[in-house]
Order: structure tokens, then C-alpha cells, then sequence
């Protein structure tokens, strides 16, 4: 379900802003173009217990609409790139998945992405409530295992990655 809704975000975003780059987790380093939205699924809480032995989780979600400050008529547009975000989201209200229809929770600038400085940011938050399922239900990612040293005082001598 969680990809599913990932998948079903995005693919609304992106259909409904052709002009923009529209990415879930963009890698780090990766170069990007501008307007561009970022979307993540910021985190989870827990939602109204069903009784059926599923967890019920309340997702939050974020879309963040970066511009380049130096483009004319930037701080109009991505206003204007905002609202268009928030109402589609609206619009969608669950992205044909099965969840509760969004709620809207924030719609305005984000000062809180260091590595975002010197671009302007705009942030559409909104959140939706899921019946999770149990444990089987949930798709695991695979990882390719690695080594790391787990240390607090910073001793990385014995690191060795592939």
C-alpha cells in the first residue's frame, strides 16, 4: 500500500505539472532541474485503531516546490505553484488508494532544509490515515548488505565498505 500511494502521488503531480521535475527521494548529489518538487513521506503516526488487528498509521506528507530566486517573477510563481499543488491534492483526495481523502496542513515557505539555502522553497503538507494490515501485508525493501562501524567516540579506523 505504502508504494502504492507513492506511485499514485506522484504520478498525479507530475501529470498535472508537466513543466516541473516531480521526484519522491531524489539521490543525494544528484544534479536536478529547477522548478522542481520534491515529494516524501515525512512520517507516521499512529491513527484511530480499527479492531480488526490492522494497524491504522497516519502518513504525512510533503511536497517541496523549489525555484530559482533569480528567475523573474519567482516569488509570484511559486505561490502560484503551491496553491496548484495544494489544490490537486485536494482534488485527488486519496489518489484512488485506500485511504482517508487528504487534509491539508501546511501550505508556505520552508526555512528548514539547510541544504536548500539560496533557492526559494515552498512546502504543501498533508496528511492521511491508512489501515496498514499486518506485518505479512507490508512489501520489505532489499538492501545489499554493507559493512559500517557503529561507534560513538567517532573510532572509524576498522571501516571497510565494498
Amino acid at each position: 500500500m505504502i508504494d502504492a500511494l507513492h506511485d499514485a502521488i506522484k504520478q498525479r503531480l507530475a501529470a498535472a505539472l508537466p513543466d516541473l521535475d516531480v521526484q519522491f527521494y531524489p539521490d543525494l548529489g544528484a544534479r536536478v532541474s529547477l522548478p522542481l518538487l520534491v515529494l516524501e513521506l515525512a512520517e507516521f503516526d499512529t491513527g484511530t485503531d480499527p479492531g480488526t488487528g490492522e494497524l491504522a498509521l497516519i502518513a504525512t506528507f510533503q511536497a517541496r516546490l523549489v525555484c530559482d530566486p533569480n528567475q523573474a517573477g519567482a516569488e509570484l510563481a511559486i505561490r502560484q505553484l503551491a496553491a496548484h499543488v495544494a489544490a490537486q491534492v485536494h482534488a485527488a483526495t486519496n489518489f484512488g488508494q485506500p485511504v482517508t481523502p487528504a487534509k491539508l496542513r501546511q501550505i508556505g515557505p520552508d526555512g528548514f532544509r539547510a541544504d536548500l539555502d539560496g533557492y526559494l522553497v515552498w512546502l504543501v503538507e498533508w496528511v492521511h490515515e491508512m489501515d496498514i494490515g499486518e506485518p505479512s501485508d507490508i512489501t520489505l525493501p532489499s538492501f545489499v548488505p554493507r559493512e559500517v562501524v557503529w561507534s560513538a567516540d567517532g573510532d572509524t579506523e576498522a571501516v571497510t565498505l565494498p
